[in-house]
């Protein structure tokens, strides 16, 4: 699967040329995971205009749109740039509509929870009255030692009626080589906003 290798070769790089092995582990998403992600896909995302503003301010590296495409899944495209953090390497995506989202990925030793991620969600759609409900699950093989698994929460409005936003937690798996000095076993964690219909 050479464009899943591509994609983990853009998120496992740094700038000093870390590999696999050197991915920052941990049970819970860092600070900056949830920083990054609050502030694109929460504080600016639907706005695609604030989104791309913030990335050039804060001079994010823009992906190729052949990069970019290995990322988003939506037919109509989106955008992606590269963020070097404290912590390693992250990929933030838009993707455009229909299937509008904003994504960050990260690459771990370890999958790490996603209670964090859970509790930083229910809190910004409960301050538009709102709340999250859990919603399917799936894991699949990819081929290649490589698995997925994601899980999706819906907002629903008081009355309980779907809002047309989710909330998705993924983890692909990549299985490790052994030797020393070899890549190990690692996760490529995203965290994304979806919005299943077009912004009000």
């Amino acid at each position: 699967m050479k464009s899943a290798a591509f994609c983990c070769g853009l998120l496992l790089l740094t700038s000093s040329g870390a590999r696999a092995q050197e991915a920052a582990p941990g049970p819970t998403p860092s600070d900056e995971f949830i920083r990054l992600f609050s502030s694109y896909c929460l504080d600016r995302f639907p706005d695609d205009a604030a989104v791309a503003t913030a990335t050039t301010d804060n001079k994010l590296t823009k992906l190729s749109s052949e990069e970019a495409s290995l990322f988003v899944r939506s037919k109509a495209g989106g955008e992606g740039w590269l963020i070097q953090g404290v912590g390693g390497r992250y990929v933030l995506t838009a993707e455009r509509p229909p299937y509008h989202a904003c994504t960050i990925r990260h690459a771990v030793l370890t999958p790490f929870s996603t209670e964090a991620l859970n509790a930083m969600a229910d809190k910004f759609v409960a301050a538009k009255g709102n709340r999250l409900v859990d919603g399917a699950s799936t894991e699949r093989p990819m081929g290649d030692g490589i698995a997925s698994a994601m899980s999706y929460r819906n907002e629903v409005n008081a009355k309980g009626v779907p809002t047309g936003e989710i909330f998705m937690f993924a983890v692909v798996g990549y299985p490790g080589s052994a030797g020393e000095g070899q890549p190990k076993q690692f996760w490529e964690v995203r965290f994304s906003r979806v919005i299943l219909r077009n912004a009000a």
